[in-house]
């Protein structure tokens, strides 16, 4: 797999060449650059498999780099020292990217991650769902990983998450989807998002969408669907002070 390095510090490049090399298997650096337009004219020319980009660089930001190509023939790894918001929106949107200062681990976890999802041509639905997050302090696309790809969802029309083994059901205010990633790893996902809440094991609700709140019989919620969810027994209590903090 060929590899390019898109940063303007010439101290980060050293540092994530010599991790490239050292401990990178199956990996063949074949250029540096550190603007955007150098960024353009090595990518034609040299054909990476692979671009590590810096997103904070002077003149143009990385995010430019995807205005030149209709379809990227490359995988991207962003490399970013964004605030915790960022990271979260990072996450939302299904992009891979390494926090500076960069680790051994997390780059070789990157690239490996980049080798699997070869050929997906995701990533300019990607950067715009990103872009959109970053616009403001909230959350607005979320990314889910289907069996051909990637879909983003309005974070608005998300009712709630239904674990199911390894998989989870994604329920929405248009249609259902199945993914095959486990509902723990939605609610770290959105852990710092106030609009969810894990009121059982098996369920995450989007609070907004909650039509009713009965204590009655074991507490339920009512979402705009419809469905009947339980809260959890353990969970009643947190929910109450949950619910209270934000009510009128």
């Amino acid at each position: 797999m060929k590899v390019l390095i898109v940063d303007d510090e010439p101290k980060a490049r050293s540092i994530l060449r010599n991790i490239l090399i050292e401990y990178c298997k199956g990996i063949e650096l074949i250029d540096e650059a550190s603007s955007v337009n150098a960024a353009v004219k090595a990518i034609n020319k040299q054909k990476p498999d692979i671009v590590f980009l810096d997103i904070e660089m002077p003149n143009e930001n990385g995010f430019a780099l995807f205005d030149y190509f209709n379809v990227p023939p490359f995988e991207t790894i962003f490399c970013t020292a964004y605030s915790e918001y960022a990271l979260q929106a990072f996450e939302v949107s299904a992009i891979d990217y390494i926090l500076k200062p960069i680790s051994i681990i997390k780059v070789q976890t990157a690239v490996e991650k980049a080798i699997k999802t070869r050929g997906q041509n995701k990533i300019i639905e990607q950067v715009a769902a990103l872009k959109e997050n970053l616009s403001v302090q909230k959350l607005q696309k979320i990314g889910l990983p289907l069996s051909d790809g990637l879909l983003f969802i309005k974070i608005d029309d998300l009712l709630y998450f239904e674990a199911d083994g390894s998989y989870t059901h994604v329920i929405t205010t248009k249609a259902n989807y199945l993914v095959c990633k486990k509902i723990k790893e939605f609610d770290e996902l959105l852990q710092n998002d106030n609009r969810f809440y894990r009121v059982h094991r098996s369920y995450l609700v989007n609070i907004l969408k909650i039509s009713k709140y009965s204590k009655k019989e074991g507490a339920t919620l009512v979402v705009e669907n419809n469905k009947v969810l339980p809260v959890a027994r353990e969970k009643k209590y947190d929910f109450d002070e949950f619910i209270g903090a934000i009510s009128v």
